[in-house]
C-alpha cells in the first residue's frame, strides 16, 4: 500500500504538475485498475478507502499548485464534478477518476480439501456448475 501511494503522489505531484486533467486521470487510472485488479479477491475495502482518501488529498495538493491564488471551492467547483448521482468526482471533459469504494470484491468459493478429484465426483460436478453459475450472474 505504501507502495502504491508513493507511486501515485510521484505521478500526481512530480511528473503530472504541468499534465491537464485528462491526462492525470488517464495515468492515474492504469496504475489504479491494475492496482484493484489484483486487490480485489482479498478483504480489501478499509484498504480501498484509506487510498482513495489519500488520492484526493495529493489531487487537493495537485489543483493548488496549478491555482494558488483561487480558493478552494473554485478549485473544487473547477475539477470536482457530479456524476450519475454521485457528488466530488475527479473528473475532466471525457474521463473520470476510478473510485476505489465503488470496486466490487469478489471472494474465491473454498475448495474443500479433504475432497478427492477422483473420488468426489458429484462434489467437483456440482461445484463446477456452481462456479459458472456465478460467473454467468457476475457478467450480467
Amino acid at each position: 500500500m505504501k507502495t502504491l501511494i508513493r507511486k501515485l503522489s510521484t505521478i500526481i505531484l512530480k511528473e503530472g504538475k504541468a499534465h491537464k486533467q485528462e491526462v492525470l486521470i488517464r495515468k492515474l487510472n492504469a496504475v489504479l485498475r491494475g492496482w484493484t485488479n489484483y486487490h480485489k479477491h482479498v478483504v480489501a475495502s478499509p484498504i480501498f478507502s484509506y487510498v482513495n482518501n489519500t488520492i484526493y488529498l495529493l489531487l487537493q495538493r495537485w489543483a493548488k499548485h496549478r491555482h494558488p491564488k483561487k480558493n478552494g471551492w473554485w478549485r473544487l467547483n473547477k475539477y470536482w464534478h457530479s456524476k450519475n448521482g454521485k457528488p466530488w468526482v475527479f473528473m475532466g471533459e471525457r474521463n473520470s477518476l476510478i473510485n476505489l469504494r465503488t470496486i466490487d470484491i469478489r471472494r474465491h468459493p473454498k475448495l474443500q480439501i479433504s475432497r478427492n478429484p477422483f473420488l468426489d465426483k458429484i462434489y467437483f460436478n456440482k461445484r463446477k456448475i456452481r462456479l459458472k453459475l456465478l460467473a454467468i450472474a457476475r457478467n450480467g
